[in-house]
């Protein structure tokens, strides 16, 4: 006999998301992730300053609003053909990799953690399950990192300040690099303070995520999905230094391949949308909202590469970049987190050694009357593409696929799931009154729903978990 689990929204994840499956025999057989959140910032971007577009965009997004305005510059350099200067380059991946270490630190703690270790010093954190399996002196240990993580986060953000202005919805990423000249002053203020993340990272952070996936082996052989892995290539190709992380790759049916973005698609056959085509490339038109669609169920698209579901993220790069065993699962996506988060460390070390002070990157830009352009970058949960076009010097069309729409897309004519719903299925479920597995699994690849989807449906529950 079949049952079906609702959990409405998932919790400690950025945005709403819906969660469907289908159990029988205590597995799960069939699953649906559903965005809920309309945003059409796309729409609200056309006929405005192309300029704009680079602070516009951020307001998608708190946790990950540099990743946005890194995109959207790219996609302006490549439309007014601008050629940056490394030194403009550098300054700017370093604001990117603050938000990967704020970002990471803050989705291992904050979201993942309290899935395996129950913080009793928060009244307010309600775990749905009670399948906590730690020796006592371990899970205070980590209970108390979970506190201390919120510092250690907000110092990642105020490094990004520095150079960035605020965080979030930074002010200094822009074309050309950065708004700003980097001073002698500003470059050791930020790295007295990235020694102190750096710690963090490598006393607390690594030694806390081996430590949970000791006690929960399990969860090595859960959520693996397809199997298909793709980047855009995340600090790669500088002119002096070369690739320090990992170049534009995918791994199709555990085959390597250079990456081509003429091979990305975006379907929208179950999402409520319609258009002209249900397939469209990137650089076509943008779709409309139809809530009254038939079949469709999320406001998430669905990306395809070469007419395939592919995931992204920090375990994707880490294999990409031959710097992992390749293993896909649940708990081996947690462990990459806190992996990268230490190679961003040593990548921002790097470049922070690169930067000559008092270096001028910007200048006067004119607008053309005609262009058009893309920007595809690696951030903090995968790949994001943004692609524009300028008609008489106004934007005439945008368009945004995030790293959480390949990874929570909705499934397709082709009879592919998502990569997250695929991960989900044959998943054992322990108890279906409190399925613990569908919620670590999902959190695993650190979900934003608020890039994914771009007014909330009224007539929601706030919170449900329905078995029936």
């Amino acid at each position: 006999m079949s049952r079906k689990i609702i959990i409405n929204p998932l919790t400690r994840i950025s945005g709403f998301m819906e969660i469907d499956v289908t159990i029988e025999n205590n597995q799960v057989i069939e699953a649906k992730t559903k965005g809920n959140l309309f945003r059409g910032f796309e729409q609200m971007l056309v006929g405005r300053n192309p300029f704009d577009a680079v602070y516009f965009t951020q307001r998608i997004c708190g946790i990950c609003s540099a990743a946005h305005s890194m995109a959207s510059s790219l996609a302006l350099e490549d439309a007014l053909n601008i050629k940056l200067m490394e030194q403009g380059r550098y300054l700017r991946d370093i604001i990117h990799c603050c938000e990967f270490l704020q970002n990471h630190i803050r989705h291992f703690y904050q979201y993942t953690v309290p899935d395996f270790v129950k913080i009793e010093q928060n009244p307010l954190l309600l775990s749905d399950h009670d399948d906590f399996r730690l020796p006592k002196a371990i899970n205070d240990r980590i209970s108390q990192h979970y506190f201390d993580s919120l510092p250690i986060s907000r110092l990642a953000h105020q490094m990004l300040a520095v150079l960035g202005g605020k965080a979030p919805h930074n002010h200094g990423v822009f074309i050309g690099g950065i708004s700003t000249q980097a001073t002698a002053e500003k470059v050791v203020h930020i790295d007295s303070i990235l020694q102190k993340v750096t710690q963090f990272i490598d006393e607390k952070m690594i030694p806390d995520v081996y430590d949970i996936a000791h006690y929960y082996q399990e969860y090595f052989h859960l959520g693996k999905g397809y199997g298909n892995l793709l980047t855009y290539g995340s600090f790669n190709n500088y002119k002096d230094l070369g690739t320090l992380y990992v170049d534009p790759l995918v791994s199709k049916n555990g085959y390597l391949e250079t990456f081509d973005e003429n091979k990305i698609q975006e379907k929208i056959d179950y999402s409520w949308y319609t258009s002209k085509k249900s397939t469209n490339q990137p650089s076509e038109a943008v779709t409309e909202p139809d809530m009254d669609k038939e079949k469709a169920y999320s406001w998430v698209k669905a990306p395809r590469y070469d007419h395939l579901p592919f995931e992204v993220g920090p375990l994707a790069r880490l294999i990409l970049s031959g710097e992992y065993d390749n293993r896909i699962s649940a708990m081996d996506r947690t462990i990459a987190r806190a992996i990268e988060a230490k190679k961003i460390a040593e990548i921002m070390k790097v470049l922070l050694q690169q930067i000559i002070p008092g270096v001028d990157v910007q200048k006067k830009y004119e607008l053309p009357e005609i262009a058009a352009g893309r920007g595809l970058v690696d951030t903090t949960r995968g790949a994001l593409g943004h692609w524009l076009e300028i008609k008489e010097k106004k934007l005439s069309f945008y368009q945004i696929i995030t790293p959480s729409t390949w990874d929570f897309s909705t499934r397709d004519n082709n009879g592919y799931r998502g990569v997250a719903e695929e991960a989900l299925i044959g998943t054992p479920i322990q108890n279906p009154d409190k399925p613990a597995e569908i919620g670590r699994i999902l959190r695993s690849f650190d979900p934003c729903m608020s890039c994914a989807t771009h007014v909330y449906s009224p007539g929601r529950q706030v919170k449900t978990i329905k078995v029936f």
